[in-house]
C-alpha cells in the first residue's frame, strides 16, 4: 500500500472522527453529493429533475435521497388530478376535477366503509396510506406544482399515515437553484382536507396531527441540531444561500418498518408545526388558489403542516386518526419478540418465537405495499412458503390476544 493510500485513509478516518466529535444526535451523518442513481423519475415541461441517489454515511449505511419511495413501484396506486398543469388537468374547481372521474380510482379498504374523498396540496412529493394500505402517491415529484385528489372506501376510525417529501436538485444536500444560487435551501409544506360521503369535512390538517423529520440538510455546522426527547430541532441551524455547499451535511433517521400501520404508536412522536400561506408561498400557484374553497374552508380552514423546520427537513412522516379511536389505543408489540429470517428472502421465511413472547398468536397474515392480504392463518407457523409471491416489499403481521406485531420483510 502506497504512502498516499495511507494518508487518504488517515486524512478520512480524521474526517469521520471530528464529525462525529462535534455531533451529539441519533442520526446518521452524510457529508457532500451523492451518487445519482436515477437521473430523472419524470419530465414535465417546465418543471425541475426529480432524480434519486445514494450516499453512504460514516457509521457506513446507505440512505436514498432524497428518500425512499414508491413512484416507479406499479402496485402503488397514483391520486387522481385535482390540478395538474404537467398534463393539462387545469380544473377550475373541485367540482370539475371530480366529474372527470369514474370511480375506478376508489381504493376498497372496508367493503361496508364509506368513500372518503381527500384534497391534497404537497410541497413537493407525498404518498399516503389509510390503515397500512397504499392509497394514492402523487403524480409530480417535484414541480410543476400540482393538487391531488385520493378516494378510498373504508369505516371508521382510520388512520391516515402520510410520507412527505421536499425534492432537492443537489441529491444529498437539501438543496436547488433558485435567486441565483446553486445551493438554495428549498421549503416543503402539505395541507389536505378529507371529507365523508356527504360532503361533510371529517380531518383537515392541523396541529393535531403527529410529525416527524426522517432527513434534514443541508447543515452548515453539526453543533447547531439538537435532540430533545423525540424532536429532531434544527431551528438554531443556518439557512443562508451558497453558491458552494459541495461539503454540507445530511442527518438520516431510519423510519420504522411499520409507520404506516394503525398499530402504530406514534404518541410520543412531535405535534406537527402549522404554517400560514404566505410562509409556504402558494398565494401565486393556481393548484392552491383554484381551491381556497376546499383549503380554507370558512368553518374548517386546513392548515400546512410540516415538522418544526419547513426548510432544512426534507422528509417528513404525519399521522392522523379520524373518528375518535386514536393511534395510540393499538398495543403495538415488541418486534424483537421474533425473529424472521431470511430477510431478504426469495423461498421460505422462518419465524423464531422468543421464550418472552407468550402472547397467544390468533392470526398470520402477509400483505403486500398496497395492503393486499397474500397469505393468512389462524394457526401459529414457523415457516412460511413464499416462493410463489412477486418481488417486493411486504409486511408480516402477527395478531395476539393483546396486540399486533409487525415486521417488514423483503421478497427478492
Amino acid at each position: 500500500m502506497s504512502k498516499y493510500t495511507f494518508f487518504l485513509i488517515a486524512v478520512l478516518c480524521s474526517i469521520s472522527a471530528d464529525l462525529l466529535g462535534q455531533y451529539k444526535g441519533t442520526a446518521a451523518v452524510t457529508q457532500g453529493k451523492a451518487n445519482t442513481t436515477t437521473t430523472n423519475l419524470y419530465t414535465c415541461t417546465g418543471g425541475r429533475i426529480s432524480g434519486l441517489g445514494t450516499i453512504t454515511a460514516t457509521d457506513n449505511s446507505v440512505w436514498t435521497v432524497p428518500a425512499e419511495v414508491n413512484f416507479t413501484n406499479t402496485a402503488f396506486p397514483f391520486s387522481s388530478d385535482l390540478h395538474n398543469a404537467c398534463i393539462g388537468a387545469n380544473y377550475a374547481n373541485a367540482t370539475a376535477a371530480l366529474a372527470a372521474l369514474n370511480g375506478s380510482d376508489i381504493v376498497n379498504i372496508d367493503s361496508d366503509g364509506e368513500v372518503i374523498t381527500a384534497y391534497l396540496f404537497a410541497d413537493n412529493y407525498f404518498e399516503m396510506y389509510i390503515n397500512g394500505v397504499a392509497v394514492g402517491k402523487d403524480k409530480v415529484p417535484f414541480t410543476q406544482f400540482n393538487s391531488s385528489i385520493v378516494r378510498f372506501k373504508v369505516k371508521k376510525p382510520f388512520t391516515i399515515a402520510i410520507q412527505l417529501v421536499d425534492w432537492e436538485e443537489n441529491l444529498g444536500l437539501g438543496s436547488e437553484l433558485n435567486g441565483g444560487f446553486a445551493y438554495h435551501d428549498g421549503d416543503g409544506g402539505m395541507v389536505a382536507v378529507f371529507k365523508d360521503n356527504t360532503n361533510k369535512i371529517i380531518a383537515i390538517t392541523d396541529k393535531n396531527w403527529k410529525a416527524q423529520t426522517f432527513y434534514t440538510s443541508p447543515i452548515t455546522d453539526l453543533n447547531c441540531p439538537k435532540e430533545i426527547g423525540t424532536q429532531r430541532l434544527s431551528s438554531d441551524c443556518s439557512t443562508q444561500d451558497s453558491n458552494d455547499g459541495t461539503k454540507y451535511y445530511a442527518l438520516h433517521w431510519k423510519k420504522p418498518s411499520n409507520w404506516m400501520m394503525p398499530s402504530f404508536d406514534d404518541s410520543s412522536w412531535p405535534n406537527a408545526s402549522t404554517y400560514s400561506n404566505a410562509t409556504i408561498g402558494v398565494n401565486n400557484k393556481p393548484a392552491y388558489t383554484n381551491f381556497t374553497d376546499i383549503f380554507d374552508n370558512a368553518t374548517a380552514d386546513a392548515q400546512f403542516i410540516w415538522s418544526t423546520n419547513v426548510i432544512l427537513d426534507n422528509e417528513v412522516v404525519v399521522r392522523y386518526t379520524v373518528g375518535g379511536t386514536t393511534a395510540t389505543n393499538y398495543l403495538q408489540l415488541d418486534e424483537n419478540l421474533v425473529n424472521v429470517y431470511p430477510n431478504p428472502a426469495n423461498d421460505i421465511i422462518h419465524i423464531d418465537y422468543y421464550e418472552s413472547f407468550d402472547h397467544e398468536v390468533q392470526q398470520i397474515e402477509i400483505q403486500n405495499i398496497i395492503g393486499k392480504t397474500v397469505f393468512f392463518s389462524t394457526q401459529k407457523q414457523s415457516k412460511i412458503d413464499i416462493q410463489n409471491f412477486p418481488k417486493g416489499i411486504y409486511f408480516l403481521n402477527l395478531s395476539c390476544n393483546n396486540g399486533i406485531l409487525s415486521k417488514k420483510i423483503i421478497i427478492q
